[in-house]
């Protein structure tokens, strides 16, 4: 089922794209290749898959999975041989809110991303080239059943936790309604069981970005020369969605300044977007972007069910949901909404709303906040409510 990796790294080095060779070197243990067909949740199948993961903490402690996000990595935390920052250094560490003291701390780069695991700028074993705008269109669903196959790979049947925020908590979502038994509680973050139209809105025009650059060449674009004008818009419009209006105002200077003609930065939060779009169009693939983006707007716990409420039912584990009050992109009455549909099929829930400048990227910035939730209740000290059926049980 798997193939050694280091004896493939050596034979494929050249044909490495560089996002692979950055996450490969970032990460403490070797990527995993499962030879297998891997089918896929809307038709076609992968050949083999790839997944390229890290790990923190003591190995019989319990386990607790962690759910990357669209723009993040396995690479969540610090380590001695990667002393490098990781995305959510201030959540995952000794004595922080994901305790590496006590837990068995499991992080896999998603399927899709171009951080290692199998994505469009992999190489295609059939063909020996890049899957490019190849790749086949994933969800949720293919995510999920490949976190589950590295944790199955790993011995980690049962596991204490698992926790995501945004795509990741979406993620969290799916892996609990495709396997009830495996996670006893979960925590999902600025995430939604079903995508709604408003959401799908603003992602399209991202992508409309995208595929108008005249570099995109219909997805055939070179590695050296992607479009990297149509991914900054994108990024840019996913910076204002990510935070909030009121962030935008108490930060940036008010007064533009000399010159002011629309060729020139006039303004400070006009810099401040070129800056934060420029870093990330040289760290994430154009193709990627796309598959993953299509992939949240495609999230439904419902899919294949006949109402989503039935999908939604197959969650077991005990659910922490988080929502942030000036969330632009995944408002919180959408985690609202579920939390009160798991409530009252009578699942152990329980729903906390931040009031932040940050909007959707609070998780973060507001280490503290959630560091606090996320400690208690994976130390089963933040208990949920009791549901409608425990109240008349008592």
């Amino acid at each position: 089922m798997l193939r050694t990796f280091k004896k493939f790294l050596s034979s494929n080095t050249k044909t490495l794209s560089f996002f692979q060779k950055k996450a490969y070197a970032s990460c403490r243990t070797d990527p995993l290749i499962f030879k297998e067909n891997f089918q896929l949740a809307l038709g076609g199948s992968l050949p083999e898959v790839e997944i390229c993961y890290e790990t923190w903490g003591p190995k019989e402690a319990p386990v607790v999975a962690i759910l990357p996000a669209l723009s993040a990595s396995c690479h969540a935390a610090s380590t001695t041989e990667n002393p490098e920052p990781g995305w959510w250094e201030g959540i995952v560490g000794p004595g922080k809110g994901i305790d590496t003291n006590k837990y068995r701390v499991v992080c896999a780069s998603i399927l899709g991303s171009p951080f290692g695991t199998t994505s469009p700028v992999s190489i295609d074993p059939r063909t020996g080239k890049r899957y490019g705008k190849n790749f086949p269109q994933v969800t949720t669903v293919d995510l999920a059943r490949c976190h589950k196959m590295l944790l199955d790979y790993l011995g980690y049947e049962k596991i204490h936790g698992v926790i995501g925020a945004s795509l990741g908590g979406m993620q969290v979502l799916q892996f609990c309604a495709l396997f009830p038994d495996t996670a006893d509680r979960a925590i999902s973050i600025s995430a939604t069981g079903k995508t709604t139209p408003g959401t799908v809105a603003l992602r399209r025009v991202q992508r409309t970005a995208i595929m108008t650059d005249p570099k995109f060449k219909g997805g055939d674009y070179e590695p050296d020369h992607p479009p990297i004008g149509g991914m900054k818009i994108a990024r840019e419009l996913g910076v204002i969605c990510y935070r909030s209006r009121d962030e935008f105002n108490d930060r940036f200077d008010w007064k533009p300044s000399p010159p002011y003609d629309v060729k020139h930065e006039t303004f400070e939060v006009e810099r401040y977007l070129n800056v934060v779009s420029s870093k990330f169009v040289h760290s994430y693939d154009a193709n990627c972007y796309l598959l993953l983006s299509r992939c949240m707007d495609l999230q439904d716990l419902g899919f294949g069910f006949p109402h989503y409420s039935v999908g939604v039912e197959r969650i077991n584990a005990k659910m922490l949901i988080i929502g942030v009050d000036r969330d632009i992109l995944i408002p919180p009455q959408e985690q609202q909404h579920l939390f009160h549909l798991l409530q009252a099929m009578g699942k152990k829930v329980k729903f906390e709303l931040l009031s932040s400048l940050f909007g959707h990227d609070a998780f973060l910035k507001d280490s503290v906040w959630f560091g606090d939730r996320i400690s208690k209740f994976l130390s089963c000290l933040l208990y949920t409510s009791p549901s409608p059926r425990d109240r008349q049980k008592s």
